[in-house]
């Protein structure tokens, strides 16, 4: 990767939080207006993802993986019988 573009892109990133704190300064949302855009969000998000609870999410099969296999080596030393 090149350096150039990384702060490029770091530069972009600065540029667009400052514009949307002025935004923000300029136009307040009032709570219901945020709340009603952060639930357009939520229902945009599951337009383009499908159902947060039900979509694929591979770093928790990752995860759940990890831990049957360290519950699977520590019941491997286990005694039998106990």
């Amino acid at each position: 990767m090149d350096a150039r573009d990384i702060r490029t892109w770091a530069a972009n990133h600065r540029a667009a939080a400052e514009r949307e704190r002025e935004e923000a300064r300029r136009n307040p949302l009032s709570a219901a207006e945020a709340y009603q855009s952060a639930l357009a969000l939520l229902v945009f998000d599951e337009a383009q993802n499908g159902d947060p609870f039900r979509r694929p999410d591979p770093v928790s099969d990752r995860e759940d993986e990890q831990v049957r296999q360290a519950w699977t080596k520590l019941r491997a030393r286990w005694p039998h019988g106990r």
